[in-house]
């Protein structure tokens, strides 16, 4: 069968499909955005000025012309030229290259979620994608030998990524969380089970700050979590027990899980809430049957089958068969304003 020109060009564009993140990433690890962005906010510089802030005093500029060349291609910088002279080649910056500041500069930085993702230890799960379906394994464990939270309470340095970009990820949805639900105004003390580092409980108690947030992860997560007034960080795991409050709030944890490790998360949230104590769930909800034919919708689902252990992004019909086969009664479901099109927040009752 002959093969066409498109075709073709398709094909070598789906090999290739690593190679914007990767290259994106050693602009990142050079902190090229950074040092385009210190020089002025409408800056451009050329590669000698560049390479003046670099961390060596022999770089090779051939190549950093050939990776930033490229980037410009992808719209991740703007490349300009005003004579013949290749030394007045200049880079300059777009409202994409804006999001991959380092953290410091732009607390909403897409930096750590690039890091985690292409960090090494992480992309080895995605070569065992094809033994998840063989085997019923999710790829981390066949690569590592332990699911993600296991190796990252024996490698602090994995831990640190995980738990960045976890940040990362809560601090673009909180906002809008918070500005759009008001189901925390009668609520006194708040456990934020896989809270992480605090960052969801920093949003909600900087707008009710009568509320006293509880923290609680894994020992090791909560170890690095920094110290933030009117928030309480506690160690433990969400399988044995969790700690006593008038409302639970747990966002984006239960699609790391299959149905029976939620149910049993959902059993312990169960039992440390009062009568008619109030569960708080923040999580994407998949449309009944949708089809949707972009490819970024469907990204998270293949990362729940590499990284997790069988989670999954849910339905709305399940999300209440689960949440009433756990003892739980849905109040409503709220749709914050934002870039996550699927993220929902479903507020339900002990019954």
């Amino acid at each position: 069968m002959a093969m066409g020109g498109g075709e073709l060009e398709q094909a070598l564009e789906s090999i290739f499909s690593f190679v914007p993140t990767l290259v994106l990433k050693s602009a990142i690890l050079l902190n090229i955005p950074d040092i385009i962005a210190k020089a002025g906010p409408n800056a451009s510089l050329t590669l000698d000025e560049i390479a003046l802030e670099l961390p060596t005093e022999t770089p090779n500029l051939h190549y950093l012309s050939r990776i930033l060349t490229y980037l410009s291609t992808k719209s991740i910088f703007v490349q300009t030229q005003t004579s013949d002279n290749s030394s007045d080649i200049r880079y300059g910056l777009t409202a994409t290259t804006k999001l991959f500041f380092v953290r410091e500069n732009n607390p909403r930085s897409l930096v750590p979620l690039l890091l985690m993702h292409t960090h090494p230890v992480l992309m080895t799960s995605w070569h065992h994608l094809h033994e998840c379906v063989l085997q019923d394994t999710n790829g981390f464990e066949k690569a590592h030998g332990k699911d993600l939270w296991a190796y990252g309470k024996d490698d602090p340095l994995v831990n640190n990524v995980v738990n960045d970009c976890m940040s990362t990820v809560t601090d673009l949805g909180m906002e809008q969380i918070v500005s759009c639900y008001d189901g925390f105004k009668d609520v006194k003390t708040l456990v934020d089970v896989g809270g992480g580092k605090g960052t969801a409980l920093a949003h909600i108690v900087k707008v009710y700050r009568h509320i006293h947030g509880i923290n609680y992860d894994l020992p090791h997560v909560v170890q690095t979590a920094p110290s933030i007034a009117g928030i309480e960080n506690v160690g433990g795991s969400m399988f044995d027990s969790i700690p006593s409050a008038d409302a639970i709030f747990v966002k984006n944890v239960f699609i790391d899980w299959d149905e029976e490790k939620c149910e049993q998360i959902l059993g312990n949230c169960h039992k440390a809430l009062p009568e008619n104590g109030k569960l708080i769930v923040a999580e994407n909800i998949t449309m009944e049957g949708s089809m949707s034919n972009k490819s970024n919708d469907k990204v998270v689902d293949l990362v729940m089958i590499v990284l997790a252990n069988g989670g999954k992004e849910r339905s709305e019909k399940e999300w209440k068969r689960l949440l009433q086969k756990s003892g739980f009664s849905v109040v409503k479901m709220v749709e914050p304003p934002g870039p996550f099109s699927k993220l929902k927040i479903i507020e339900a009752i002990k019954v």
